[in-house]
């Protein structure tokens, strides 16, 4: 059993990939072969900064796509919620299944170009532990969001789990129903100030 919950917390820096694409299959094809820290950029960045992107579109990929006339296969990626899975190799077969039924001409006109960003993730010790449920709230609330977006999202990748280290924390220590509560807060609609006051609420009550 898990006693002792120690609390992380992760830095962004964004590196340039060196690819850049000017239209529609050169995008498809990149997509392919791009290191899975250009998926993680590209498709949490949103999250990772609050949801600050100037637009209606999730993610840079489908803002680009909507930004050059391809408002079907925007919607398209648009509906993926990434915070959904755990293995980015996953994610990438499923938004190039998308991008391959689309019904849009894929012809070879020029594009604004993409530049494909990847990202050097640093995880850093907070020195914070929680032994018990009051100590888990009162470290939720003290720490700020990068800690919540690690532990909400980025640790299940490293970990190839299903499960957020809250959730599996407090399924370890009996407190199975806000386990789930937290699980089944929808982060990718909701920024994560919203989130973590969610949170509070679960633990609180």
């Amino acid at each position: 059993m898990a006693d002792i919950f120690c609390f992380k917390t992760e830095v962004w820096v964004p590196v340039y990939t060196g690819i850049k694409v000017e239209n529609l299959q050169e995008f498809i094809q990149a997509l392919q072969d791009v290191p899975c820290g250009s998926l993680l950029y590209h498709l949490y960045i949103n999250l990772f900064n609050y949801h600050n992107l100037p637009t209606d579109y999730p993610n840079s990929f489908s803002y680009w796509l909507a930004s050059n006339g391809y408002e079907l296969l925007a919607e398209k990626v648009s509906s993926i919620d990434p915070t959904r899975y755990y293995d980015l190799e996953v994610l990438r077969k499923d938004i190039l299944a998308l991008l391959s039924e689309g019904s849009e001409e894929k012809v070879k006109r020029p594009l604004q170009p993409f530049y494909f960003m990847s990202v050097y993730r640093e995880v850093i010790d907070t020195s914070r532990c929680a032994s018990n449920l009051e100590e888990l709230l009162e470290g939720i609330k003290s720490l700020g969001i990068s800690s919540l977006f690690y532990h909400l999202i980025t640790s299940r990748i490293d970990k190839k789990s299903l499960v957020n280290d809250y959730s599996e924390w407090l399924l370890s220590q009996g407190y199975a129903k806000k386990a789930e509560a937290i699980d089944a807060l929808d982060v990718y609609a909701l920024n994560l100030y919203e989130v973590k006051e969610l949170i509070i609420e679960v633990l609180s009550a």
